[in-house]
This record gives C-alpha cells, sequence and structure tokens, in this order.
C-alpha cells in the first residue's frame, strides 16, 4: 500500500542529499551539512520500516492489522516528499516575483474532499531558514516513524502471545531469481485440445467456401487469446491461408487503430499518417482481395466495434475465415449469420486444472506439495488465469510453511463465484510481492489496457520515478531488466517479443483482468488518475500519476490537482495543450510522438537527474 510512496521519497532523499555531487542550488544553501545525520538516519529506518512491514503483510493473518500503519506511511512520505520538493523548487523560484504564498502543504490538503477541512498553508521560511526548516521536516517525520515503529512491534507481540509465527520466522523471501523456468516457453493449452482441433478444422475445412465468422466465447482469464494464438500460430493454419492478420480491439475501441494495426499486421505500412479512415478501410479490403485470409479479432466487446472493420473484409468465394474472440454472447450473436459458428469455452477440470498448475509452478511432485497444492487449485474453480497467477506465486515459495500459510488464506475465503476467486487470488499474489516490486506492478495501470508495452521505455519511466534504483554493480537498465523477468517469472506478464538472442524481453503486456486490478489499486491508493474516451469528471482531487486517454477532457482540471501530480502519460492520439508551468512538481511528462513513431519522456528541473543520472 505504502510501496510507491516509500520507494519515490527514498529515491528523492538520495537524489537531493546523499549522492556525491548534490545539486549546486541544495549547495549553496547549505542544506545538507546541518542535517546530515538526521537525513541518513530518517532514510535508513524508512527503507526498514517499509521491509518490516512488508514481512508481516505477507503473513496473511497480518494484512488487516498493518493496514492503518500503511495508510500513515504512505501519507507521512507523500507529505514529506512534497516539502522536500517544494522546499528545492522555491530555492529555483527565489528571485522571481510572482512565488506562491501557498508553499508547503499540510496531508490534509493531500487527501481531503472538503476546502473547510483543509489546514491552513505553512508560511515561506526566509532563506537563510532553509536548511532549519528542512530540520524540521526531518525530525517532525522521524517522531512520526517511531510511532509507527512501536504500533507494529505491539501487532507482532499479539500476534507472538496468540501463537502465530511472525513473518521473519516463517516466511524468509528468497532474494535470488528463480531459475528461467518460463523464459523461453510460449504460452501452452492445458485441457484446451479438443478446443483447438474443433476450432481449426471450421477455419480450415473447405466444404463451404463463403466467407466465415468464427467466435471463441468465455469469460475473461479463461483462455480465448491464449487458444486463438496457438491456432494463429499452428503451422497448418500458416500453409492454408495466403494472409494472416490479428488486431486487439479492446473494451475501448478506436477505429482507426484497428484498421491501421490491421494494416501493418498484413505488411509494415508507409505514409498513412494523412490517410483518412475510408482511405485505410479500402487500402485493407484491396490488401485482402481475392486472398484467402484468415483475421483474428480478439477481445471484442460491442457491435460497434466489428461493425467498424467488417466491411473491410471481402467474400471472394474462396474460403476465408475471421477467428473473434469475446467475453460477449450478444456480440458474437450480432456478427454471425447462419453460416457461422460460435464457441463457448469451458473452464477445466480437476485434472487440467492441476496438470496447468504443476507445469508452471515448478515445483516437484511429491505427497506433500499435492497436499498443500490441491486445495488451493480446487479454490481458482478451474479458470487458468487464476490457477497461472497463483502457480506464479508457488514457483517464488521456497518452504511447506509458506505453501502452507497460502493455502490457509485462499481457504478461509469466503468468497463463491469465480469473479470473486479470480480477485482474491490476484490480491494474495500482490500481497506477495517484495515492496519494490508491488511499486513497479502498480505501475504498469498507467498504460491503456492492451498497450504493448516497450521494456526500454519502462526502463526510463521507473528511474524517472525513482521506482528503479541503480547500484554500484547495476545501472537502472540492468535493474528494470530484472524487475520485468521477475514479473514474468510470477506469471504476472506476458511477453509478446524477445531480443534476438532470446535472452531479453523488449515487449510484453498485461492480461485485461491484471491490468484492471492495477488501475484498481493505484486509483484507490490515491495514485492514478485514468481519463478515458466517456468521461472527463476528476473525481479525485488528488493523485501522483494522470494518464490521459483520451481528447474529450477540460484540462483546466488538472489545476486542481497540480500541486499533488509527479508524472502525465499522454496517450491520446490528438494534440493536448497543456501548461506544464503550473505542474512545479512534475517528475515525467509521457506522450506518444505520431510523426516521429516513438514516445517522448520529458522532465522538470527537479526530475532531470532522475532521467539522466548525477
Amino acid at each position: 500500500m505504502a510501496c510507491v510512496a516509500v520507494a519515490s521519497l527514498l529515491r528523492t532523499i538520495e537524489l537531493e542529499f546523499l549522492q556525491y555531487k548534490p545539486r549546486p542550488v541544495v549547495l549553496d544553501n547549505d542544506l545538507i551539512s546541518p542535517n546530515k545525520d538526521l537525513i541518513q538516519s530518517f532514510h535508513q529506518e524508512l527503507g526498514s520500516l517499509i521491509s518490516q512491514l512488508d514481512e508481516e503483510r505477507i503473513n496473511m493473518d497480518g494484512v488487516e492489522a498493518v493496514k492503518p500503519l500503511e495508510t500513515k506511511l504512505r501519507d507521512l512520505a507523500f507529505r514529506v516528499e512534497d516539502e522536500i520538493e517544494l522546499l528545492v523548487a522555491h530555492l529555483y523560484d527565489d528571485d522571481e516575483e510572482d512565488i506562491e504564498d501557498e508553499y508547503l502543504v499540510r496531508v490534509a490538503d493531500l487527501f481531503v474532499e472538503e476546502e473547510d477541512e483543509l489546514d491552513l498553508y505553512v508560511e515561506k521560511p526566509q532563506p537563510d531558514r532553509y536548511a532549519e526548516k528542512l530540520g524540521q521536516v526531518f525530525q517532525s517525520a522521524m517522531e512520526e516513524i517511531e510511532a509507527i515503529k512501536e504500533a507494529l512491534k505491539k501487532i507482532k507481540n499479539r500476534d507472538e502471545a496468540e501463537g502465530r509465527k511472525t513473518g521473519n520466522d516463517v516466511l524468509q523471501r528468497s532474494q535470488l531469481l528463480s531459475s528461467h523456468h518460463a523464459s523461453h516457453s510460449k504460452e501452452k493449452m492445458v485441457g484446451k485440445k479438443d478446443e483447438f482441433e474443433i476450432i481449426k478444422k471450421l477455419l480450415t475445412e473447405l466444404g463451404s467456401k463463403e466467407k466465415k465468422v468464427v467466435s471463441i466465447i468465455g469469460m475473461g482469464g479463461i483462455g480465448k487469446t491464449t487458444l486463438a494464438k496457438q491456432i494463429y500460430e499452428d503451422p497448418s493454419i500458416f500453409l492454408h491461408f495466403d494472409v494472416r492478420a490479428w488486431v486487439v480491439v479492446s473494451q475501448l475501441h478506436n477505429k482507426r487503430q484497428m484498421l491501421v494495426s490491421l494494416l501493418n499486421s498484413i505488411s509494415k505500412q508507409d505514409n498513412i499518417e494523412n490517410s483518412t479512415n475510408d482511405d485505410l478501410a479500402l487500402k485493407l479490403y484491396q490488401s485482402l482481395r481475392h486472398q484467402r485470409y484468415m483475421i483474428v479479432v480478439d477481445d471484442v466487446w460491442s457491435g460497434d466495434a466489428w461493425d467498424d472493420v467488417s466491411n473491410c473484409f471481402p467474400d471472394d468465394g474462396n474460403g476465408s475465415r475471421v477467428l473473434l474472440t469475446t467475453r460477449l454472447a450478444e456480440v458474437a450473436n450480432y456478427t454471425s449469420s447462419d453460416n457461422d459458428f460460435s464457441h463457448h469455452m469451458q473452464l477445466l477440470d480437476q485434472t487440467d486444472s492441476w496438470n496447468l498448475f504443476c507445469e508452471n509452478a515448478s515445483k516437484s511432485r511429491d505427497a506433500k506439495f499435492e497436499i498443500i497444492g490441491r486445495p488451493i487449485v480446487e479454490k481458482c474453480k478451474g479458470l487458468p488465469l487464476a490457477i497461472f497467477v497463483v502457480a506464479g506465486l508457488f514457483s517464488k515459495l521456497n518452504t511447506l510453511n509458506e505453501w502452507e500459510n497460502i493455502a490457509k488464506a485462499l481457504e478461509s475465503s469466503t468468497t463463491t463465484t469465480i469473479a470473486a476467486t479470480c480477485s482474491k487470488v490476484l490480491s494474495l499474489s500482490y500481497n506477495h510481492l517484495p515492496h519494490h516490486l508491488k511499486a513497479c506492478f502498480l505501475y504498469l495501470g498507467i498504460f491503456p489496457e492492451d498497450y504493448e508495452i516497450n521494456a526500454n521505455e519502462l526502463s526510463r519511466l521507473w528511474s524517472a520515478e525513482g521506482l528503479a534504483k541503480a547500484s554500484e554493480n547495476e545501472n537502472f537498465d540492468v535493474v528494470a531488466e530484472r524487475y520485468i523477468q521477475e514479473l514474468m517469472d510470477r506469471n504476472l506478464i506476458l511477453v509478446s517479443k524477445w531480443s534476438c538472442c532470446g535472452r531479453k524481453i523488449k515487449v510484453f503486456g498485461v492480461h485485461d483482468l491484471l491490468h484492471a486490478f492495477c488501475v484498481k489499486e493505484a486509483e484507490k491508493e490515491n495514485l492514478l488518475h485514468v481519463v478515458r474516451e466517456n468521461g472527463s469528471d476528476f473525481r479525485q482531487r488528488c493523485f501522483r500519476w494522470v494518464s490521459i486517454q483520451s481528447s474529450n477532457f477540460d484540462v483546466t482540471t488538472l489545476s486542481y490537482s497540480s500541486r499533488s501530480c509527479r508524472s502525465i502519460f499522454c496517450f491520446s492520439k490528438e494534440y493536448i495543450s497543456l501548461n506544464l508551468e503550473q505542474f512545479k512538481l512534475l517528475r515525467v511528462f509521457f506522450f506518444i510522438d505520431e510523426l516521429m513513431k516513438s514516445s517522448q519522456i520529458c522532465s522538470s528541473k527537479l526530475a532531470e537527474s532522475f532521467l539522466f543520472g548525477s
């Protein structure tokens, strides 16, 4: 819960006060020397405290107990970071006549909704009192750290008195990466052989030469895309069809993006920036005409999305096929005719569920493992994604006690629906992430659903945010690469592209349900606000990250959160004018440059060292 706030604050302290050559403006105002011991002590205590909370939280009985303490630590970290960065920003602006009178903001400014509940602003210090003010900030924060530590100690003592072993006794987290058990393996199907053969036959049989639409229907996480991908890559499919193409639609579909994706899937397209949608549709139609094609239209949520592209698929009587995946039967019915076919995917039975779990948990199938593992698999109710994720968690556990704790946590769950069970499994896996990975995993929520995440790009973002910390032996890129590898080993991301040597992840995605989990958790923690196509209302007044995925919103609404906002991500295809000067603490401005076919990451002067090192 406090992982992002603490990671960001630790990095800010390191860059402003603990690096070998701090900023000249910090040295010129002599902020460090009077406060050096206090700063170092606070930095050490903060890092130790988040680790202790992490160890206690990973014991499932301790999750609820430490939540209030995590909330206090989160609020403390946000407030202290704001005070530090506002102080440094004020040093830069000291000669300007229009310096804001509102200098430091108390934590109430960040989290309350009612204006009449806001604390008064703290008065600006005089230049000769900057060091004194900084010392007061750290001294006050240190006292709050001690109070949280004391409360945590009482929880541990109570747990021990009740006979429950604490996290340090039971759960020793492995600091080593597991073997690359999944590094070079493709997603495998378990228990879907019959479905695979049925659909492949429908696609390749030539009893009917007119165009057919074959729909795969099933709930999120049941394996629709995995099945479609296995069929798409099957050698017999490759030989049977002249042209293959793939497009991901998603819940918030974009017609132009769909057309461009399909064209690029057939062959790399040049000079299409100025083409209208009608031009793109005609070009796609002509590319498919007189060809026996197979098109996969993945993750369709509405009839409108189908209407946007369906007329681009000609029917030349040569056995062309469209393979469509959807969660909604009504969408499959809308796209089908008497000659088409819909297949409802089934949940895995107990045997296939257990096989999928064993294949991904990377544990020996001895009697003890099976006794503990089978009840866990049964709680997943045959949903492949839930089994896949919990197996990734098991692959990181090293003792019998750890396995038993996971089993108890799921057995104590009263959830009855498959969706609730999946949510419980995702929460369980998230709780068992080290705090540095929690922060990095939640950060994936800034990207739109089904976005192809470039690993190098993400490395720069994590570095700018302070979520990936370089060491003497590893630079930012190496650390980020290791973090991404860990997320893959835990089955929390889906690799879509490897480097030429096959050892480094270049591009990956996040399953819809996992992405929704990241967004929900980040929004709950006042970290993220997403501007979507169907809404421009900023329900949250304060958040650290804003992800703009629509041009249909009032940009002035961002000004209400300018004091807390650290990062702005713009995924809109249309130009959006933002006044970045009002965001005094802006750390990252990320946008997609359509003309340059690349993303750009910009930073304010406060974040310069985050991006380019010191």
